[in-house]
């Protein structure tokens, strides 16, 4: 983190001083303000940023136009130029363009601070704002990689998640802590959470490329932790030795195996086969085992989420994009 700080900052600092000096080269009147708009450009996420350069392209337009029929028409005053303000504000807000009102305001305040309007220096204020923007744009193309931290909390989650269900096998026939369970749970869920972060930066991370692969499976799993969690309350109990338990635990400890549709698919019809078994299964004739069928049939059907839900991954992912 601390190296991907000191890139961001040195590519800032960097773009400042390509900004200032291009603009300074090409006699643009105040050229420090191009700094601001390399700095404020290169605090959006990359992957909007050819979206948010052309509205604040087209918000310049909108607002030298506005700045110029007012100052014109009424004069260089402070009133006036609050009225701008106002206009200029409400109309970013109206149109989802407030990104915009900050730069464009900065520049319409040069005109202010000159006291006059003509296409020089109108034509000034716009390129400040356009090679600002541009010098952002060439800085924030360059950046690091950081998928190979991507793929190292994916092995953690999926080591986690094995470990889990093994865990949750053992449960079923009564040899598992279930407070070493939920302590387990807690750490994959730290893990998913820092993980589902950075997935987002990543994909944020490039203009044209469509990265969502760690985002996708990073949701994927936080989608299973909650149901896992969940699946917890099923496991209190104290189970019988029984058929059905025996099923659910060989289930349980080979579900990460299923890493394409078709794994999914024969366990999907395997799951399917238990179902079966537990509807073809004598009746409980007893509360505990009654208790107990209530709880595995819970089970059952908890996995059955599961696998939906990695199925729809692996629908989306069928070749694993981000491996």
């Amino acid at each position: 983190m601390v190296k991907e700080e000191f890139i961001i900052s040195l590519k800032m600092a960097a773009g400042v001083f390509v900004a200032i000096l291009l603009t300074q080269a090409l006699n643009i009147n105040f050229y420090e303000s191009a700094g601001t708009i390399v700095i404020v450009s290169m605090l959006s996420a990359k992957k909007q940023s050819f979206k948010l350069a052309g509205i604040r392209l087209l918000a310049a337009i909108v607002s030298f136009t506005l700045a110029s029929v007012l100052f014109l028409s009424f004069g260089f005053y402070l009133w006036v130029f609050t009225i701008y303000v106002f206009i200029f504000t409400f109309l970013m807000y109206r149109f989802d363009m407030k990104i915009a009102i900050v730069l464009n305001v900065v520049l319409v305040m040069h005109i202010y601070s000159l006291r006059e309007i003509t296409f020089p220096i109108l034509l000034n204020e716009f390129l400040l704002m356009f090679l600002g923007i541009l010098v952002a744009l060439v800085f924030n193309y360059f950046v690091l990689d950081i998928e190979k931290e991507l793929i190292g909390y994916q092995k953690q989650v999926e080591s986690a998640f094995s470990t889990i269900f093994k865990n949750m096998g053992l449960c079923l026939i009564n040899e598992c802590n279930i407070k070493d369970l939920k302590a387990q749970l807690k750490k994959v869920n730290q893990i998913l959470s820092i993980a589902k972060n950075r997935s987002y930066k990543y994909l944020n991370s490039y203009y044209l490329q469509n990265n969502d692969y760690y985002v996708e499976y990073f949701v994927m799993r936080k989608q299973q932790y909650y149901i896992i969690k969940s699946m917890q309350e099923f496991l209190k109990i104290k189970f019988l030795n029984q058929r059905e338990v025996q099923l659910l635990k060989s289930f349980t400890y080979s579900f990460l195996e299923d890493n394409t549709i078709i794994d999914c698919s024969t366990r999907v019809n395997r799951l399917e086969e238990i179902k079966n078994h537990f509807n073809e299964a004598p009746l409980p004739t007893s509360h505990k085992q009654l208790k107990n069928r209530i709880a595995l049939n819970r089970y059952l059907y908890s996995l059955e989420e599961l696998i939906d839900i990695k199925i729809r991954f692996l629908e989306k992912f069928p070749q694993g994009d981000g491996d």
